[in-house]
């Protein structure tokens, strides 16, 4: 009989399939480690072998599965935009695919949890918001520079209000999902958005 073969990379994985579906629905305090193996179907023996403790757990968790979602949901898209439209695009989109407990959510619900308590995974966390902020900054700076941006306009600081709203939006959908709160949020942003156009004559 041929002993069994390790698989550390699948056994890695599966841990963080489990955290990403704890601490995404259930919040990062109030996920214990015994929910995490038993729905990796692991050990914590397993666990432990490959993180020492809950904050390394986490710090995986946001730096390799929220990061990449984030990326693939919000700054992919952003950098191939090339129009105020097709940020209305992504705007649109996010907010109807939006749900509790997507990578979007999970992000701003773990930072309103503990960034103020814990440094590192605070930290590890502003990490996302910096990237996904620069993003839209840069957008913004390639249409005050193709002229479809108003040119006072300060990226940065369109970019920060912008993101901030996404942030808020996410808690409200926690509090009441409702088609109602999709809409009014999407039409102030639409609104918000038309204020950076260039007016023509």
């Amino acid at each position: 009989m041929e002993p069994r073969k390790k698989q550390p990379e699948q056994t890695r994985n599966a841990i963080l399939d489990a955290v990403d579906a704890e601490f995404s629905h259930g919040g990062y305090a109030a996920t214990g480690i015994g929910a995490i193996v038993l729905r990796s179907g692991l050990t914590k023996g397993a666990l432990f072998h490959h993180f020492a403790d809950k904050q390394k757990l986490a710090l995986a968790w946001i730096g390799e599965i929220l990061a990449r979602s984030l990326r693939e949901l919000w700054i992919e898209p952003l950098e191939r935009a090339a129009s105020l439209d097709d940020l209305l695009q992504i705007c649109r989109q996010r907010c109807s695919q939006g749900t509790v407990g997507d990578a979007t959510s999970a992000l701003v619900a773990t930072a309103a949890e503990v960034a103020a308590r814990d440094a590192v995974l605070g930290g590890a966390m502003e990490t996302i918001f910096a990237d996904w902020r620069a993003a839209v900054a840069a957008l913004l700076e390639r249409g005050r520079s193709g002229g479809w941006i108003h040119p006072s306009i300060q990226p940065p600081i369109e970019a920060a209000l912008l993101v901030s709203a996404f942030a808020g939006f996410t808690v409200a959908l926690r509090v009441a999902e409702s088609p109602e709160t999709r809409a009014q949020f999407l039409t102030g942003i639409a609104a918000y958005l038309e204020t950076l156009r260039v007016q023509t004559a």
